[in-house]
Formats: structure tokens, C-alpha cells, sequence
């Protein structure tokens, strides 16, 4: 039995995180879960964890790595690890395998590019083991769709992979290995409820010399027909990858989310989201006959989304207030009335993330936004009137964008803070590899352009005067560790996501949920609480 160790290298960077330390996501656990499906020992790992004992690798055949482009430093420092203390196969996995130069420049043997679970069933059907694949697929220079294979400094690449039929959707990723993550207990694990992305519109052109034709097929042909572009320009916002890899939207069984989030819990987590590009596309693809390719019609299947809810909230942790329930992005041309009355209902408290981006229609048209900045507006009115946090995306630096459209969105901060906004993320635009926008030039950051920093200092300020309002609550949280520099102090989170929280208390406290007042800021995502309330220790 091939025994195969999955690092989750996601978002380590040049070897650690700098930021959303407390998010262990899908990928990595769905790999491990397949392989152990397929017969293989297999065992999932932080990155952190073996930084912490390299000693862990000598005890593999193989070492599966999932992570993202921004992730090269890390990705070659783990494998530099390996090859010191192994010889067996490396496998690549995530969002960055989709760059070419990267794979280029990394030591790999086989790498999976996009979805993975066709193209492991193909090889699993193939070959007894990963070293035996690669032997013979490197001896042979082939390979198949959605595996790439390295030889010497060859690359043999099969493009990208299947898009998972939805019967195939249902696998449990990985949850006992969870205890291999540090303060798991108190990170956001996320729970996948649709795989790929309805929004098959597309932008106006790429930066290699395809233009839009105005067929208007992706906006009003049939479902089916808008999976291809007369011009081959990939389909979704110009900037995101997720249709191209990932497809038209796919819920997962109901039960199926259920049963995973009941056995998270019992494992003793305490912090889920729902995760998915759209959570509002969850049962949407069960209202038509086609792939859901249209990312606004028809309208959420509000009955699917509470009954998810509903029974969700009824498992015995979420009920007893012992582990919250989040879900993260919503479309705004998909929030109306209902659906948010039935959000408010079951996530009351919760934040959403609303991705805006700007709010010149001109340029949400231009990079293939589906929704305008009026319905983005209506959209958070209408959730935080239900009871939800909103946290809104915003980007700069996008193709197309000129110094009115940046106005535009500098104007509407002030709108967006009388409605009730609890905080804006402003982002860079990247060019990310299939995406219509990889060949574009990447901006500077938002300080070298004088139109740019007005947006960046309105946010900022925006941000700043958000999280005064946070002084003197009383919040539930989840101690997670010591603080690493401050002895005597300690990290907690807030249940329902928020700034993470210093307080002061001894080590006999990690594990306990708490209720803290908040006391002061200590920076844009850092506060400092006192803790008034001990509950009982959560693991």
C-alpha cells in the first residue's frame, strides 16, 4: 500500500501566512479522501506541521502538495525538504498548477491541473500505484487529460482536467486528519455546497488579440450554448478562472452537506462556511434542464436554500450555539426579498461578502461583471436589513479602468456606509493564468497612482471608522492559541468571524469558547478584549 502525505500549502507564501491564518479549505482534504478511496494510506498535513518535524516526510512513498501561484517560495522550500530526506514521487495539486512557469520551475513528477477527481479515477483505473504511473508515463512521454508529468526538464502536459459530473460531487473530504492543523478547533473550515460558477458571461476582449464579437450569445443564447465563444474568450469575470476550470455551477447532495458538516462538529470544530463562488446558486442548477450558465436566471431556489439551512441549523453543536454556520459570497443580482429573509433567519450575525468591485457600470460590463452597481447596493440594503454583516469587495487596477470609473467607486464609499456596510476589501487586480485577463499588465499598488490612493485612503479611513464601532461589544469567541510574542495573552476568534482578538489569560484557557468585551484596536484586524465569561472547554 502506497503511503502518500497531502501538505496543505495553500496561502504559506514564501513559508508562512501573513494572512487568513484561520482557513483550512477543500482541496486538500477532498485529495486525501479520494486517495484513501482508492486503497492508498494517505494523510493530510499543514505546512506548518512539517515545518515543525521534517521527520514526518521519511515516513512516506509520496508527498501530494496543494497550493497557489502565489505560493512558488513555499512550494520549492517543501520540496527542497523532501528531496533531502526522500526520493519518492512529488505530486502538485491547486490553483497553482495552472501556470505553466511555475511548473517550469518547480521539481515535480506528476502534477493535476484543474478538477481531480476524473482524472485520478482514470489513472487509479490504469495504475496499482502513483510511483508505478509515473514510471510508465514518464518512460512513455504520454499522458492523460488533466495530469501534467515532468521528465528531466520536460513537461508533458494533458491540459486541464474534466469538469466533475455532479453525481461524483459527493465525496467527504478528509476530517480526522484535521488534527494535524494548528487550533483547527478555531479556524473556518470550509464546506464545498457548488462546485464551478454560473456566470458564463464574458468580458470585452483578452490581452492577446481576441475582441468580442457582439453575438450576444452569452447573454441571451441557450444555457448550453454559452459554454463556448465563437472568439474563445474564457467565460466569467476576466479576472477569475473558476468557470474554465471548475464549469457551470453544480450543487452538492443536501444530505451529503449535512452529513459532513455533522461530523466537522463532532470532530470539534466550531467555525464552518459554506463555501462556493455563489452560495446562492445552491439547488439554482436543479430549476433548469441545462448548465447553469446564466448567473442571474432564474432566481435562487429559495425552498432548497432553507431546507439546507433548516437542517443544518438543527444539528445538535450549531443548535446548542457550540459551532456557527457561515456561508461567504452572494451575487448581487441574485439577492432579493425572499432569499435574504430566509438568510436572516438562519445566519442572523453573520457576515457576507458581496463582491461589488466598482461602481462604474461602464467597467463591470467591460471585465464580464454579471450584476450593476445599483443592484449590488440593493443587494446589501436588503441583507443588512435581515440581520447580516456585509463585507463588500472592492478591486483597482482592473483592465479598462480610467480615473472616472475609480471616482465613480470613491463617491459610492459614503453610500456604502450609510447602508450599513461592515467592512470593504479592497484588492489589486492580478492576472491569473485562463483567465481572459492573463496576458494584461499587472497594476502597481494603489499608492503609485494618485487616483488609486484616494480609493485606498477612503477605504482605509472607511475601515478604520468601521471598527471603532466594535469598542465596548460583547462578542463569543474561541481561544486558540498563545500569543506567539506576548506571553501572558493569548488568540481568539470570534464565532462569527470578525477581527481576531487579544486577550490576556493563561495557557489552561486554549480551547475554551469565551465571551469578551472588546476594548480597544490595536489595528485594522487586530482588537484587544478582556474576557468575562468562561464556557466550557470546546476541545
Amino acid at each position: 500500500m502506497e503511503r502518500v502525505i497531502v501538505v496543505d500549502a495553500n496561502a504559506r507564501q514564501k513559508g508562512r501566512r501573513v494572512s487568513t491564518v484561520d482557513v483550512i479549505g477543500v482541496g486538500p482534504r477532498l485529495v486525501t479522501s479520494i486517495l484513501k478511496m482508492h486503497g492508498f494510506k494517505a494523510s493530510l498535513y499543514a505546512y506548518e506541521s512539517i515545518l515543525n518535524n521534517k521527520e514526518i516526510l521519511k515516513d512516506f512513498d509520496a508527498i501530494a502538495i496543494s497550493f497557489m501561484v502565489s505560493d512558488f517560495k513555499a512550494v520549492k522550500k517543501l520540496i527542497d525538504m523532501w528531496r533531502k530526506v526522500n526520493n519518492g514521487i512529488i505530486i502538485l495539486g491547486g490553483p497553482g498548477t495552472l501556470s505553466r512557469s511555475m511548473l517550469s520551475s518547480l521539481d515535480f513528477s506528476l502534477a493535476l491541473i484543474g478538477e481531480s477527481e476524473i482524472t485520478l479515477q482514470k489513472l487509479f483505473s490504469m495504475y496499482k500505484s502513483l510511483s508505478e504511473a509515473y514510471y510508465d508515463l514518464s518512460k512513455s512521454k504520454t499522458t492523460i487529460k488533466g495530469l501534467a508529468i515532468k521528465v528531466d526538464r520536460e513537461i508533458i502536459d494533458g491540459g486541464i482536467g474534466e469538469w466533475t459530473p455532479k453525481k461524483f460531487l459527493n465525496v467527504i473530504p478528509e476530517i480526522n486528519d484535521l488534527k494535524n492543523f494548528p487550533f483547527f478547533w478555531a479556524s473556518r473550515i470550509y464546506v464545498e455546497v457548488v462546485r464551478g460558477c454560473s456566470n458564463f458571461r464574458r468580458p470585452i476582449q483578452t490581452f492577446d488579440g481576441r475582441y468580442c464579437t457582439r453575438c450576444d450569445l452569452c447573454y441571451k443564447g441557450s444555457l448550453s450554448s454559452r459554454i463556448s465563444c465563437p472568439v474563445n474568450i474564457p467565460p466569467g469575470c476576466g479576472y477569475c478562472s473558476v468557470p474554465a476550470i471548475h464549469g457551470p455551477a453544480r450543487s452538492r447532495d443536501l444530505f451529503t452537506i449535512v452529513e459532513e458538516v455533522e461530523k466537522l462538529t463532532k470532530a470539534g470544530v466550531s467555525r464552518i462556511v459554506l463555501s462556493a463562488p455563489d452560495f446562492l446558486d445552491f439547488g439554482r442548477d436543479e430549476l433548469v434542464e441545462e448548465p447553469l450558465t446564466d448567473p442571474c436566471n432564474p432566481p435562487p431556489n429559495v425552498y432548497k436554500i432553507e431546507e439546507l439551512l433548516s437542517r443544518l441549523s438543527k444539528i445538535r453543536a450549531v443548535a446548542e450555539e457550540r459551532a456557527t454556520v457561515m456561508v461567504e459570497n452572494v451575487k448581487p443580482c441574485l439577492v432579493n426579498d425572499e432569499v435574504a429573509d430566509v438568510l436572516g433567519r438562519y445566519l442572523k450575525d453573520t457576515p457576507i461578502y458581496i463582491g461589488l468591485e466598482s461602481c462604474s457600470d461602464d467597467l463591470l460590463k467591460k471585465v464580464g461583471r454579471p450584476s450593476t452597481c445599483s443592484e449590488g447596493i440593493s443587494a446589501i440594503e436588503k441583507l443588512k436589513k435581515s440581520g447580516l454583516r456585509p463585507y463588500v469587495y472592492l478591486m483597482h487596477g482592473l483592465p479598462f479602468e480610467r480615473d472616472e470609473d475609480v471616482l465613480k467607486t470613491v463617491k459610492a464609499i459614503e453610500i456604502l456606509r450609510n447602508i450599513g456596510v461592515e467592512r470593504i476589501v479592497l484588492y489589486r487586480f492580478s492576472p491569473l493564468p485562463y483567465t481572459a485577463f492573463e496576458l494584461a499588465p499587472k497594476p502597481g499598488p494603489a499608492i503609485s497612482d494618485p487616483m488609486r490612493k484616494l480609493l485606498y485612503d477612503k477605504v482605509e479611513e472607511f475601515n478604520r471608522e468601521q471598527n471603532k464601532k466594535i469598542i465596548g461589544r460583547v462578542i463569543k469567541a474561541i481561544v486558540a492559541l498563545k500569543h506567539p510574542k506576548k506571553p501572558g495573552f493569548l488568540i481568539a476568534y470570534p464565532m462569527r468571524h470578525g477581527p481576531v482578538i487579544i486577550v490576556r489569560g493563561g495557557e489552561a484557557l486554549v480551547g475554551h469558547r469565551v465571551t469578551v468585551k472588546i476594548h480597544r484596536l490595536l489595528s485594522n484586524r487586530i482588537v484587544f478584549g478582556e474576557i468575562v465569561y468562561v464556557h466550557e472547554k470546546h476541545f
